[in-house]
Parts: structure tokens; C-alpha cells; sequence
């Protein structure tokens, strides 16, 4: 807070060079006091923000999205987030969470990747990344990027739906199937499921015509703006196929919200009032109108400047009210309120011009102007608070960090009359540079890249950057879409839906300021609350900040009350770990102090020293927050589904040796009928050691490999098994069935064993060469009714653990044996590095090997400072053919 406090107060010295203001005590206690409050805000609740740079902007099913984390500090940018985990979401159009990693954070930060599984359906989702700390600022501070996945592996079935005209509230949607040779997939029967509509008309069954289509009616309410949803199935047998539709919003249809520069509308000024026009997907909606008395008299003109907003000036008048005549693009007009004049209050006026903010502040309270002041923080940062006495002055851009800025109208008694948010775009920016070794490179050579970088200030920037480099032809970079500099200066800290973010940083005329004006008035919602601030009204943090995994729940005795001071223990099988604890006056444990991967399971164990009766666990299950994301359809979907980029994917994934995605039909399997209390096999009777039913029975809910460790002869680390006297792996039998995954018999508990059979030396003679470093041959239960039930004392814990470290694969060309063999290399991302660190002089030194097509390549390499200082660059390779 000292710290902070300081900043605050040297800041302020440099405003007095801007104006000048009282230096009466009260006043100096009065700005001393603000500051204290802004530190305290910064300091206590030190907020974060996380950013995702990804390979590419879009992906095919089948493919990784590699992705380096960076969370830094929310007000400075800097790196050194106390958070050391973060959670990334891929989330598709419903907003539900297709998959989801944990990710720990080393010296280089957060990096990772989501496994895309060939059989995802095509569409839009978004990711989201977060730290558990960060839910302190709600969910709408999250980061999002929407992203488009095609899948052309999935091809058994593929289906497609369009849209006929709206007649009467109706619309006919036509939906295709064809199978992988493109031939219509006729005479299926259909199922076809809404969620919207009535009841009775929710579902519906068709057949498919020779051409492979069903026609679907649909209701079309254009006030309903809930997400529609159309699922579809085949449950023919040997012909299964689902898919999901959501259907559009249909309609010409928009809404207009206005939006007063501070705040409020006051009667007698004269005003600039912005607008914002959406249409019912949520897209921006390009408008013209005229503003109207209640008289009808015609008082201004507007018209949308970008994205469906603009601004215009009028003056109200004392009791009257207004309304707007708006017509679209299209030619469709609506009426608009706006909201209604106020004779009481202050606004503020902001205008740039030249590299200086000129402020003026127009009061209509009837106090006068020396009881307030202008304050101006940039993201919850205090930087000056100015006296308002004559109501006009100026602050010079240069003054100001790059940014979203806050200027404020408080006054001497803490109250906050009004804000306008104002952004100021960065006019020095730091450098890279690239070298490459060649001028052109050819087919699987090697690439030396040196990038150079450099601070605004010109000297070396020392921070940690990740690059990504892509076949320029396949993968079209999108630069709209945002990016590291957008969103840390911009998306971050608003909420709402923000189309194109990186158009705002592509133009600093005055053209392009006035368009991120208009999104300051009318993208009014903020990450930091100016009059909580100034009132002192800080809030505890609901959630703590994550530096360590834990396992916690709570333990209840027989009359559902805490049950204090009682044992736990806790086992882990896969890790050969023990761990105990004691529950505390509310009957809560905690078990910490390590760490543990995805997919680990844990056995719980509680029993108390004193009383009767057992006691029940109850764990804690892993609690997420809940997504609204607004996921648009991409404007890339046409263009990516006609190129060859997913043709490419899919080939990639079969060369990788990708698995066909296949829907079996039914299967029926017909058997004699087994005696469920007989089990028998071909090995009985050669065993070396068994351990039987009855005995695994004294060992309830324990995994398989911590059973395994107490057998004679058998040793056990971690999750590697060895039978003693042998050189490898023994061969694991379950059910007379090889098992090729260690997985398979990890997760296996005594609960689930009917008996355990240990071979080795000659015994193993039966099972051929596979068992010459010993067998263990698991007989599982046949499923009839347990003698006893794992008792409510236990339980068994699967939490969402550790995303273990994969590296992007790179081929080694400079080895003759690769650079010769004859599998296509068909990489669409050629290189990823997510860990590069600049030396001493500010270069990171980048080598990987060009891939066979020969198309240019695409360098992008995005990082931050240890100062907090941003970097993107954007650069090409030529790549010349063979």
C-alpha cells in the first residue's frame, strides 16, 4: 500500500505542472485520503488478468490448440501473478464445457494444450481462461477467445441445414445428409428435437427422400432471443448419427440503447449523447435516424459511425421528453425512447485534440464548482485528482498510460456525480526486429530466426515471450479479431461484447479515435467501481488465490453433526502415497503440501478415536463457474469450409496415425448362462501367490497396486510393477484378457477384484514368451450382489489434477533417416514455442525445419516484459517450391 500510496502522490506532483489547486490543509487531506483508498483497492485485492496466445485462430477436430498462459497484474501488466494455476475451458455455442486443463505455472509461466477429439462436431466455441482468484471480479473478466472448429474426419455422415423465407411466423429448414462419398443417405428414418416451440410440436420423426432430405417447419418468435436448439439423430441400426443445429436469429429486427456522455441526460446543457444499435444475433446493426421532441420537432441527426455506434449533441429542455425515429440498413424503421432529462446534477465533457484531453464539467446542482474535483485513475491506479473551480482544463495524452482511463467528478464529501471513460492509444511502441539466416528457404531446411526486441524507451527488453509460426496459405491470420495489445488495453477492462477489437488499434487518425470514443460511451461497464473506491467500500474476496492442490471436505457423525478432531487418511494409489490429518471444530479436513496430475484418484479414509456409531465423508467435489459466453457465428465459416485447410487437417491426422471415426450398429452377443458364483481359468492352480476374495476382502475400496506391493515378491514404484528376479514389465491379464494400458489396472480397487494371481519363473511357461518377466492375472467380480458395501467412511476422489508437460513436436531434419523418409510433412502450424526468454541483448533465438508444402510462412510472437511492457509482431517467411 506504501508503495502504491507513494505513486499516487508523485503522480499528483505532476499534475500541478497541468493546473494548479488549492494547497489548503483540508484539501491536502482530502487528496490523501483518496490515495490511501485507491492503494488500499490495488494492494488488497491485487486483481489479475489472464491472456491466451494460440498457434492459430481456428482448428480442424483432430488437432491440438497449443496455447501459452500469461497473467499478470490488472492495474500494471506486470508478470508476477501470485496465482499459480490457471484453467483452461473449451466451451461450444451452448455454453457448455467440452473439456477443461489445469495448468501449473513454471518460470516461463502457463503453457499447454486442449486434445480436440476427431469425432467434435464443426461450429463455433470460444476458450476461456481464468485463475480461481480471478472469480473475485466475475466471470465477465475472463478471458474469451471465439474460435471456429471444422471436422472433416467425421465424415460417415455428414449433414448440413439451410433456411427458406419467413412466412407467417414460419420457416422451413431443409436438412441434407450424405455419407463420405457425398451420395445422399436416403430412406433413414430421423429424429428431429427443439427446445423451444410447444410441446407437442418439440419433436418430430421423418424419413429422408432420394435426395437425402427432411424438411423441418419451425416457429420463428422474433421477441423469443433465446438460444435455439435442433438436435438430430439416425438410430437406424448400423447407421447411428447425431448432430446439433442452432438456429439463427431470423428477422430484420434491432434494438437501439443511448447512452449520455457520464451518465445522465441534464436538461439546459448542451450534450453529447452516443448510441449503440445491435441486431437480435447480437451484431452490431449500421443505422441513420433523427432525435424528435414529445412535439414531434425535429432537433438532430445521427448516423452509425462503426459497429452500429455513433454519437451526436443536442440540448434538452426542462420537462421535456424525447424519442428517435431509427431506420436500419435495411430499411426497417423503429421508434426509440430516450431516456428522460434530469434538472438536477453534473456531466463531464471530454474532447481530444492533438495530444491533449480537454475536461469541462457543467454543474446544475446550485453549489458551487469549488467543492469539487476531477479525479483520474487508470485501472484502479489513482494518477491525479484536480481542482474543478473553473470547471475547464486540459491533461496532456503523454501524462496518461495507454489505456482505458477513468475521469470522475467527486466531490469533498466522497460522492461520485459522474464518470467518462476515455481511451488513450499507444503513441511509442517497443520493436522487434527479424533475421533470418536465408532469404528463402526450401523444402525440410532448417530456419534460424534471431528476433530483436526492444522497450518503447530503447532499451533491452528482458521479459518471456512464446511464438508461433504457420503456412501463411492455410492458416489466415486475423487481424481484427484482437489480440495480446488489444486485449490487455482494451477487452480486459469493459465487459461486453467487443466485434473486431484489433480494427481499434489499426488507425490513429482522427477517424480511428473518434471510433474508440464512441465504444468508450457506449461500452460504459468497467472492471473497477470509481464510487465504491472513493467510498471505501471494498469487498472480501470471496475466493482465495490458488498456490497450492489440496483435498478437503467434511466428516459427519451419526447424528448429521460435525464430527471434531477425527482421524483421516488418505491413500494414493498411483503415487504410493500416504497422508494424514485431522478434521477441525467444524468437521473440515484439509490434506495439502503436494501436487498430483490429471485423472489421479484418491481413497479417503475417516475413523474417530472416541464415541460409537461410524462416521460418515463427505469430499468436496471441484466447483466451476458457470459460462454466458456470447459466441457469434464466425464470419470465417463460409471462406474455411471452401479451402483446403481442413482437407489438409484430415490428411494430417490419418498420416499421424489417426483413427477413423466409425458408429458401430447394434451387436447382439448370446452366451450360455455362467453360474455367477463359479469362476474359473485355464491358469488356476499354477500360481505362485493368490490373493483371494476373502482376503481382499479385509482390504475394502484399496487400489490394485498398493494391494500388489503387499504380495511376496512383487515390488511396486509409483506405478511401475515389477515381479522379482525379472528385467522388464510383467504382463498384466484381466480376465484372461491382455491389458496394454496401465490405466486399465490403476484404477481397478478391491471392490472390484475377485482374486489376484502372481506367476513367475517357470510357471509362466503357459502364457508363452509374453510372460517371461512374470504374470499378474486379475479375476474381476461376475456381478453378483456384494457381501458388503464400501462403507460411508471412505470414499474415493477423482479431482481435476495437473495437465502433464507435452512439447510441440518438431521434426529433425538435419538427420538423414528423417529428412529422407517419404510421409508427407504436412503441418499447417510448422513451429510452436511458448517458452522463449531474451538474452542480455534482447534476442530470442528461434530454429525448426520447414515442412513440403511450399507455401510462405507466417511469424507471430507475442510476449511481455518483466516491466509490463506488450509486444506482437507479425512477420513473413518466404518459402520457395522444390
Amino acid at each position: 500500500m506504501k508503495i502504491a500510496l507513494r505513486f499516487f502522490i508523485f503522480a499528483l506532483a505532476l499534475s500541478l505542472s497541468i493546473t494548479s489547486f488549492s494547497q489548503k490543509s483540508s484539501t491536502q487531506t482530502f487528496t490523501k485520503v483518496i490515495g490511501a483508498r485507491f492503494a488500499k483497492q490495488w494492494s488488497n485485492e491485487q486483481q489479475e488478468k489472464a491472456y491466451l496466445h494460440t498457434d492459430k485462430p481456428y482448428y480442424s477436430a483432430g488437432e491440438d490448440i497449443w496455447f501459452k498462459g500469461y497473467v499478470v497484474n490488472a492495474t500494471t501488466h506486470i508478470p508476477k501473478s501470485l496465482s499459480r494455476f490457471l484453467y483452461v475451458e473449451l466451451i461450444d455455442k451452448s455454453n457448455a464445457v467440452v473439456t477443461r486443463v489445469k495448468i501449473k505455472k513454471d518460470s516461463l509461466g502457463f503453457s499447454g494444450c486442449l486434445k480436440l477429439q476427431p469425432e467434435l462436431k464443426a461450429g463455433d466455441y470460444a476458450l476461456r481462461a481464468y485463475t480461481y482468484w480471478m472469480q473475485n471480479a466475475t466471470p465477465d473478466f475472463f478471458f474469451s477467445k471465439n474460435i471456429y472448429i471444422g471436422n472433416a474426419i467425421d465424415d460417415y455422415v455428414k449433414s448440413q441445414i439451410t433456411y427458406g423465407k419467413t412466412i407467417n411466423g414460419k420457416i422451413i429448414a431443409t436438412i441434407s445428409f450424405t455419407d463420405a462419398n457425398r451420395n445422399p443417405v436416403s430412406g433413414k428414418i430421423v429424429d428431429v428435437f427443439q427446445n423451444w416451440n410447444n410441446p407437442q410440436s418439440k419433436k418430430g420423426t421423418q424419413t429422408t427422400n432420394k435426395d437425402g432430405k427432411i424438411n423441418v417447419e419451425l416457429s420463428v418468435d422474433s421477441t423469443n432471443h433465446a438460444l435455439k436448439i435442433i438436435d438430430v439423430s439416425i438410430n437406424e441400426p448400423g447407421n447411428k448419427y447425431k448432430t446439433r443445429f442452432f438456429m439463427p436469429e431470423f428477422g430484420d429486427d434491432f434494438d437501439v440503447q443511448f447512452f449520455p456522455e457520464s451518465g445522465s441526460l441534464l436538461s439546459g446543457e448542451l450534450q453529447v449523447v452516443g448510441f449503440k444499435a445491435i441486431g437480435p444475433d447480437g451484431i452490431s446493426v449500421d443505422v441513420t435516424g433523427k432525435i424528435y421532441t414529445s412535439k414531434g420537432q425535429d432537433i438532430a441527426d445521427f448516423s452509425s459511425l462503426n459497429k452500429g455506434m455513433g454519437k451526436f449533441t443536442m440540448e434538452p429542455e426542462v420537462g421535456e421528453t424525447y424519442y428517435a425515429i431509427v431506420k436500419s440498413s435495411k430499411g426497417v424503421e423503429r421508434k426509440f425512447n430516450l431516456p428522460v432529462p434530469v434538472n438536477n446534477g453534473i456531466i463531464l465533457h471530454l474532447v481530444s485534440n492533438r495530444g491533449k484531453i480537454y475536461y469541462e464539467m457543467k454543474n446544475r446542482t446550485g453549489l458551487p464548482n469549488d467543492r469539487y474535483n476531477l479525479l483520474v485513475h487508470s485501472r484502479g491506479r489513482a494518477l491525479a485528482l484536480l481542482a474543478l473551480k473553473d470547471s475547464v482544463g486540459q491533461v496532456s495524452e503523454a501524462l496518461l498510460p495507454p489505456g482505458v482511463i477513468s475521469f470522475s467528478v467527486i466531490d469533498t464529501l466522497y460522492n461520485t456525480y459522474c464518470e467518462r471513460l476515455f481511451f488513450v492509444p499507444r503513441t511509442v511502441n517497443p520493436t522487434v526486429s527479424m533475421v533470418s539466416d536465408k532469404p528463402v528457404y526450401g523444402k525440410r531446411q532448417a530456419v534460424n530466426l534471431d528476433l530483436n526486441l526492444q522497450s518503447a524507451t530503447g532499451k533491452v527488453a528482458q521479459g518471456n515471450f512464446s511464438i508461433s509460426v504457420t503456412d501463411s496459405k492455410t492458416v489466415k491470420l486475423d487481424s481484427l479479431g484482437g489480440d495480446i495489445l488489444s486485449y490487455l488495453l482494451l477487452s480486459s477492462d469493459i465487459k461486453g461484447y467487443i466485434e473486431e477489437p484489433g480494427s481499434y488499434f489499426l488507425d490513429n487518425t482522427m477517424v480511428g479515435r473518434e471510433k474508440l470514443d464512441v465504444l468508450m460511451l457506449t461500452q460504459g461497464w468497467k472492471r473497477f467501481s470509481t464510487a465504491a473506491v472513493v467510498k471505501a467500500n471494498f469487498k472480501e474476496p470471496a475466493y482465495y488465490m490458488e498456490v497450492g492442490q489440496a483435498l478437503t471436505g467434511k466428516v459427519l457423525d451419526i447424528f448429521n453433526k460435525p464430527a471434531k478432531k477425527c482421524g483421516i487418511i488418505m491413500l494414493s494409489p498411483m503415487k504410493g502415497m500416504i497422508k494424514l490429518a485431522q478434521t477441525d471444530s467444524l468437521g473440515r479436513y484439509l490434506i495439502d503440501g503436494f501436487e498430483f496430475a490429471d485423472s489421479t484418484s484418491f481413497v479417503v479414509k475417516a475413523k474417530r478415536e472416541k464415541g460409537f456409531g461410524d462416521v460418515e465423508i463427505v469430499a468436496d467435489a471441484d466447483v466451476f463457474p458457470t459460462s454466458s459466453l456470447f459466441i457469434p457465428t464466425t464470419p470465417l465459416k463460409t471462406a474455411l469450409t471452401s479451402s483446403d485447410y481442413f482437407q489438409q487437417s484430415k490428411e494430417k491426422y490419418y498420416s499421424d496415425g489417426g483413427m477413423r471415426v466409425v458408429d458401430l450398429g447394434e451387436v447382439t452377443v448370446k452366451a450360455a448362462k455362467i453360474n455367477k458364483n463359479e469362476t474359473k481359468h485355464y491358469y488356476d492352480g499354477s500360481e505362485d501367490v493368490k490373493m483371494t476374495s476373502e482376503k481382499l476382502e479385509d482390504y475394502p475400496g484399496m487400489g490394485v497396486l498398493e494391494i500388489l506391493s503387499m504380495m511376496a515378491g512383487i515390488q511396486v514404484n509409483g506405478d511401475q510393477v515389477s515381479i522379482r528376479g525379472s528385467s522388464g514389465n510383467p504382463l498384466f491379464l484381466i480376465d484372461e484378457i491382455e491389458s496394454l494400458s496401465m490405466d486399465d489396472i490403476t484404477y481397478l480397487t478391491s471392490n472390484d477384484i475377485e482374486s489376484i494371481s502372481v506367476f513367475k519363473g517357470v510357471n509362466t511357461a503357459i502364457f508363452g514368451s509374453k510372460g517371461g518377466n512374470g504374470v499378474v492375472a486379475i479375476s474381476l467380480k461376475k456381478g453378483f450382489v456384494r457381501k458388503a458395501d464400501t462403507p460411508i467412511s471412505m470414499t474415493t476422489v477423482t479431482p481435476l489434477g495437473l495437465q502433464k508437460p507435452t512439447a510441440f513436436y518438431v521434426p529433425k531434419y538435419n538427420v538423414d533417416s528423417v529428412r529422407l523418409n517419404r510421409k508427407s510433412d504436412l503441418r499447417t502450424t510448422i513451429y510452436w514455442n511458448p517458452k522463449l526468454v531474451s538474452d542480455s541483448t534482447g534476442t530470442v533465438h528461434v530454429k525448426f525445419f520447414t515442412a513440403d508444402k511450399a507455401n510462405n510462412y507466417s511469424v507471430v510472437l507475442e510476449g511481455i516484459s518483466n516491466t509490463g511492457e506488450i509486444f506482437r509482431y507479425v512477420g513473413m517467411l518466404r518459402r520457395e517450391g522444390e
